[in-house]
């Protein structure tokens, strides 16, 4: 959907589905409950509503964990709306009783749930629904619906466990999901039925938003999980070689893993991008615009051996490798390149790193290096980090044990002949142990091969993204944090996708006391926020440790020493300034904008973050508004303190860039 008038600048809300909360949804927000929402949004005087990934995840709460790059997740349906639902009335209300006042979701419980509901209420009318011409013209028009369906079923038959795991039908083609699709016929249109509803449902809440101007921005995450319907089908788009994540950075030492397969581009482009294309055309049935969730993966992506646990033995890809004839042009043997690429210590350094366990330790997991007696390296059996981590040892072991299979300057390319540089490569010991001379021929090579990757991926990010940005009609916007190349801001630049300002990031790094950026110094382009749901919200920054307030506090411009705790008078001032930015939207989050108030003021306000990245528990994902949307529409006094501001906004002259 095309997203419409820009003539003045945009603000907007972020809030995932599942943290809304009305009279009607049981336990967790849905797709109708927008409608509410959006009524509250007009109010406020804002453009739009951003959203997180609204794609069936299973029994999984991520929302970046999809089972399918198209299908929606059922646990937003609405039941009261679904015919048929009449018959379990008093179950449904009771269930919605029962989690009314609850904090925060309980996802799996909910799913679990509604989806036996759903199912009680498709077995009642199986017999209709079976010929019901409108359902079967949807599955028809929906190309994915076939395999993705049939994969649901399959997984439920084998306990929800992994297609890897499945004693059959791992490798299906389109012939096999057909005799499948009869084999199982009701079960698999239970699935697709499911989808029918949802789509509906989401399509009625977009389109009661439309009417009054209030839009639906999406997001799009780059990555689908291993464990889903378009893996298992479409296996020739992906790469189970890798696995993608992030480099090492300020938050994480050894980098991320995210577990999620990689694209083989290659395939992809000879299908002109028709996996792609369709995603973008299925998003577009729901959005006026949308998120490109890391965005930088376009550019190029962090990919990790399937072997490794952790991000810090990645590569880049695509990426210009050191050949080996480079470095022996410049001096360096055969044998030199297996010491640096191979780690190896010193019967000494190693017992720096396992203390009194090194006696026992050497002989079970250690080896000469080469025709050496001084040197040692792991044993094959144990050279990866997924080894190391199933070994019977206490964790102090495994950890030692894995910092010592992290020295080296070069990760080897499978060809044996290529080789990228580790990311901590001038950190190493290894490193080290040549002789300085060495040292700084290393140092010439590997920045030298730094610079030339800008060109590479610039061009490989202008011929991805121009399919994105090309496709539909949708407003394309992008998430570009972590490490960005100096060549992200000219290509969003050139293909008009906005990129993301998150105002406690968006500072100069590279000055002394990594000053923030004024507001009119925001790209006109851009999307500014307060805080983002991988973050802590304005009252869960105020407290962290090693955050400055006084600087943060300066750069608003605002007079007298920073507070040290912030009341709605403060958070108002935040908010002003972010709307002051020269950002052609500014979207906070819902929980800066509640901050506004008293009234809603979370005691600990660790309670409001939506996910903290890097970790696994029942925090995550399972953020619920502290109020109900009638409570909401009815508040007039934080409405009116949030129209001000958005008027203030509007009112600005957008002319200037």
């Amino acid at each position: 959907m095309r997203y419409g008038d820009l003539s003045s600048f945009q603000t907007g809300v972020a809030v995932p589905v599942f943290s809304l909360r009305s009279k009607n949804s049981v336990g967790i927000g849905e797709f109708l409950d927008l409608i509410p929402f959006g009524e509250w949004v007009k109010r406020c005087g804002l453009n739009m509503i951003q959203i997180l990934p609204v794609n069936d995840t299973g029994w999984e709460p991520s929302p970046y964990s999809a089972r399918s790059a198209f299908a929606l997740n059922p646990v937003y349906i609405n039941l009261q709306v679904v015919r048929g639902s009449d018959a379990y009335e008093k179950e449904i209300r009771s269930t919605r009783e029962k989690y009314a006042a609850e904090p925060r979701v309980h996802y799996q419980d909910i799913v679990s749930w509604k989806r036996s509901v759903l199912r009680m209420i498709f077995d009642d009318r199986y017999d209709q629904l079976s010929r019901n011409v409108a359902l079967q013209n949807w599955i028809e028009a929906n190309e994915w619906v076939k395999p993705y369906a049939v994969y649901c079923v399959l997984k439920a038959q084998n306990n929800e466990a992994s297609w890897h795991d499945w004693k059959n039908y791992q490798s299906p083609d389109a012939s096999r999901v057909d005799a499948l699709r009869r084999k199982f016929r009701k079960d698999v249109l239970f699935q697709a039925w499911m989808q029918f509803e949802a789509e509906a449902q989401f399509k009625v809440a977009v389109s009661e938003l439309s009417k009054i101007d209030v839009r639906i921005k999406g997001d799009i995450p780059i990555l689908i999980n291993e464990d889903s319907a378009d893996v298992w089908f479409d296996r020739r788009y992906f790469s189970l070689d890798d696995r993608a994540g992030a480099p090492p950075d300020m938050f994480s030492y050894s980098g991320q893993n995210w577990g999620f397969p990689t694209y083989r581009w290659d395939v992809l482009a000879n299908d002109n991008y028709s996996w792609w294309r369709a995603r973008l055309n299925q998003a577009s049935k729901f959005y006026h615009a949308y998120r490109i969730d890391h965005v930088l993966g376009f550019f190029r992506i962090w990919a990790i051996p399937e072997k490794e646990t952790s991000g810090i033995l990645g590569r880049f890809i695509p990426s210009l490798p050191i050949s080996r004839s480079t470095l022996r042009a410049a001096g360096f043997k055969d044998e030199t390149l297996e010491y640096l690429t191979r780690p190896n210590y010193s019967r000494d350094q190693i017992a720096l790193f396992l203390g009194n366990a090194a006696d026992d330790m050497m002989p079970k997991y250690f080896e000469p290096f080469g025709y050496s007696h001084d040197r040692f390296i792991l044993r094959e059996a144990v050279s990866s980090e997924r080894a190391i981590s199933a070994l019977n040892e206490p964790k102090a072991v495994k950890d030692s044990l894995q910092k010592l299979y992290w020295n080296r300057v070069f990760v080897p390319a499978s060809s044996g002949d290529d080789f990228y540089p580790f990311w901590y490569w001038y950190d190493q010991p290894v490193l080290r142990t040549l002789p300085q001379q060495e040292q700084d021929k290393l140092r010439e090579i590997i920045s030298k091969n730094a610079e030339s990757q800008e060109a590479l991926w610039r061009d490989n990010a202008l011929k991805l993204l121009s399919v994105l940005a090309n496709e539909t009609d949708m407003l394309v916007c992008a998430e570009d944090l972590g490490s960005v190349p100096h060549c992200v801001p000219e290509v969003l630049s050139r293909l008009n996708i906005l990129s993301l300002r998150v105002e406690r990031w968006a500072r100069n790094w590279d000055s002394p006391f990594s000053p923030y950026y004024e507001a009119a110094d925001y790209p006109r382009l851009s999307v500014s926020t307060t805080s983002c749901h991988d973050s802590s919200t304005l009252l869960g920054l105020w407290n962290e440790p090693g955050f400055d307030r006084n600087q943060f506090w300066q750069h608003l411009h605002v007079q007298g020493e920073a507070p040290r705790t912030l009341t709605p008078d403060h958070v108002r001032a935040i908010i002003r300034h972010l709307f002051s930015t020269n950002s052609l939207f500014s979207i906070p989050p819902v929980q800066d904008l509640l901050a506004l108030s008293g009234r809603w003021v979370p005691d600990d306000p660790s309670q409001e973050r939506v996910n903290i990245p890097g970790t696994i528990g029942a925090q995550n994902w399972s953020y619920r508004m502290p109020c109900s949307l009638e409570e909401l529409n009815g508040y007039t006094a934080l409405s009116s303190i949030i129209s001000q501001l958005a008027e203030e906004r509007r009112n600005r002259p957008l002319w200037k860039v």
